[in-house]
């Protein structure tokens, strides 16, 4: 079996283990080379000052836990742009687009997973427009499947504002399942109990729910943007 490059596009950390942690870990045990990319740091938007030290210690604190996250993956690379969450300025949003290009460039990934466009969080749609900027065919990139995955509390919380989740690829993570949600445990500070989307008896109904459409006890689905043959 050929190795694949694999790049997981992520506006922060927990993303990608809340998106596609099982399957990345399905790639791990493919041998696969894992490679995972933060767009924003993912906390100064929950405080009035963005520059406080507070914001500066939770900044920190996610960087570490994405690196436990990338350790147990034996990711090859994990890269934190750390741009502003709700970025607006274009000029900004410009840079961060050739940020991501060059990246994406240097990695020449087969397989890219990233966020969804349904996505009520405007950072998980900046993220995905950035995606789609620097994948455009002229890049001469190895891409061969560009897919969106959803995110518990920002893929449901859209109510269909920005059109449905319409997932029509699946991967079976029976087996990784238990491990997925280990993997969630670095983000514990992230999840609440349930019925919160973001618990883990609701990441086992989702993955139980997706499986069920296909004959799996366990899956993560994902929207088809692009895959060539």
């Amino acid at each position: 079996m050929t190795m694949k490059k694999i790049l997981a596009i992520c506006a922060h950390p927990d993303d990608e283990v809340l998106g596609c942690g099982g399957t990345l870990l399905k790639h791990k045990k493919n041998k696969d080379q894992i490679n995972i990319i933060f767009i924003f740091e993912g906390s100064s938007a929950r405080y009035n000052n963005r520059e406080s030290l507070v914001v500066k210690k939770s900044i920190k604190k996610r960087e570490k836990s994405a690196i436990q996250v990338a350790k147990k993956l034996k990711a090859k690379s994990i890269r934190f742009l750390n741009y502003q969450n709700l970025i607006t300025d274009s000029d900004l949003k410009l840079k961060m687009t050739k940020d991501l290009s060059d990246l994406i460039k240097k990695i020449n990934p087969n397989i890219i997973y990233t966020h969804s466009s349904k996505d009520l969080n405007v950072d998980h749609r900046s993220c995905l427009e950035s995606v789609l900027i620097a994948t455009r065919p002229n890049n001469h990139l190895s891409l061969e499947k560009l897919l969106c995955f959803e995110t518990p509390s920002s893929t449901e919380w859209s109510h269909n504002i920005f059109g449905n989740f319409n997932p029509t690829y699946f991967v079976n993570i029976d087996k990784f399942i238990k491990e997925k949600l280990n993997l969630l445990k670095y983000y514990n500070y992230e999840l609440k109990k349930f019925p919160y989307p973001r618990s883990a008896e609701n990441i086992i109904a989702q993955s139980k729910l997706a499986g069920s459409t296909c004959g799996f006890n366990h899956a993560e689905r994902f929207e088809v943007i692009k895959i060539f043959e």
